[in-house]
């Protein structure tokens, strides 16, 4: 898994070291294919069904009204699911959110509310109440901060109108999937293993894709350079409004599809199986191709 371009040159002794190379996103994918097309695959992250999934309609207004109250049922309410971290954009997320609400009339606003899964002061990220409270939207953020299991989490994904993730670099995403799986339209940036995610074979779109308006190179001493991708906030604003001015149909209607593509692009059955047939193929024929390493004295 590699999170974005450009291809880690300073890693290439790692990948002639191995025999066979599982690629759970396609950029990365796409990266090494070509420099090791024998044993390179793309097998995508997948989850079980029976964790992720969607709840009938009746158990959908129950968990909204538990979990937001009374009158939540007309609440457009968006989910981040992501650690405070620099790189998921937290911050960029609220003032994103601040730029949508700062457009409609104070009633709309009332019934706008984000969901923000996450530590609001982990020391890795930002403190959030304190963004949330700058921008002039805390009635509009709800923190959910308790570490849940996988019912709580698929309650709260059903709960919910949309997905959000502009992480400036992504492996894969979770999170968006996840929703995906119960049946919710997503927003993402179309950077690492978010692309495959929003965008489809055919050019459509699970949600709203978000195409990077500027890249940076930037690096460390243990990663030499990685790009990282950015858009803007407005251009964020401008998707959650889209999401918004769509009928609560067109919104089904959406995370149905979404789930559809979810569900054939990210099938953990054939996950498991591709998985077993690549590690069996490589145990019993790896000798064929091995090529050993010669240990030269200058």
């Amino acid at each position: 898994l590699w999170d974005n371009d450009p291809w880690p040159e300073f890693n290439k002794v790692l990948y002639e070291s191995t025999d066979l190379i599982n690629c759970i996103n396609w950029p990365t994918y796409t990266m090494v294919k070509d420099r090791f097309p024998k044993n390179t695959n793309y097998i995508p992250h997948a989850i079980p069904k029976q964790i992720y999934h969607q709840l009938d309609e009746e158990k959908r207004k129950n968990t909204r009204k538990s979990l937001f109250g009374l009158g939540a049922e007309n609440k457009f309410i968006g989910l981040w699911v992501n650690r405070n971290a620099r790189r998921k954009m937290p911050g960029d997320v609220v003032d994103s959110w601040s730029r949508f609400l700062a457009k409609l009339n104070p009633e709309e606003r009332e019934n706008c509310l984000l969901v923000m899964h996450t530590d609001p002061f982990d020391p890795e990220g930002t403190n959030l109440y304190q963004v949330a409270k700058l921008r002039g939207v805390e009635k509009n953020v709800f923190f959910s901060t308790k570490r849940v299991g996988f019912d709580d989490m698929n309650a709260l994904y059903n709960s919910i109108d949309f997905c959000i993730n502009i992480s400036s670099n992504e492996g894969f995403g979770l999170s968006t999937l996840e929703a995906m799986y119960a049946g919710k339209p997503i927003i993402a940036l179309k950077t690492g293993g978010l692309t495959k995610q929003v965008v489809n074979e055919d050019g459509s779109e699970n949600g709203v894709a978000l195409t990077p308006e500027a890249r940076d190179l930037v690096g460390s001493q243990m990663v030499p350079y990685i790009y990282e991708d950015h858009i803007s906030n407005n251009t964020v604003a401008d998707a959650i409004m889209k999401m918004y001015k769509m009928s609560p149909e067109e919104r089904a209607k959406l995370g149905e599809f979404a789930k559809e593509n979810a569900n054939r692009k990210y099938d953990f059955e054939k996950v498991i199986k591709e998985w077993d047939k690549t590690l069996t193929d490589t145990i019993e024929n790896w000798k064929d191709t091995y090529k050993f390493w010669e240990n030269i004295t200058l």
